[in-house]
């Protein structure tokens, strides 16, 4: 079986269609309602955001803050039984400023539910100025 014909690599898959669109809540279905979202660095979307309403809230704000303007190209996504990554070319506007550059995307996958979910991306410093007003 191909990596990318992994069940856990299709579930990754069906969350960025969704989210790319904006569609959060979509994008919610396939993660548990206990799910954890760790989001690095010191800005305002900072944290680990626990269950179902705070990673909602986080998504929500993100769309906010931009405006809607986020552009999400995926690289590349593979899987394992218990894991999923996605690499994730990501481009976000706010404020007349833009963000553009690779993030990595690591799930820990439950009983077909995102359970866990950590953003890496390519140059923190540069996140966390872009997130700050």
């Amino acid at each position: 079986m191909k990596v990318t014909e992994h069940p856990n690599a299709r579930l990754m898959e069906k969350v960025y269609n969704a989210f790319t669109v904006g569609d959060v809540d979509t994008a919610a279905t396939y993660w548990d309602k206990d799910c954890v979202h760790y989001y690095p660095g010191r800005s305002r979307l900072s944290g680990a955001h626990r269950g179902m309403d705070s990673a909602l809230a986080f998504s929500r704000e993100m769309f906010e803050l931009t405006e809607g303007r986020i552009q999400m190209e995926i690289k590349e996504v593979g899987a394992s039984d218990t894991m999923a990554f996605a690499t994730v070319f990501t481009r976000y506007e706010r404020k007349g400023r833009t963000l553009e550059m690779p993030f990595i995307n690591v799930a820990r996958i439950e009983n077909g539910l995102i359970q866990e979910f950590w953003t890496y991306p390519d140059d923190q410093q540069a996140v966390d100025e872009f997130w700050t007003d």
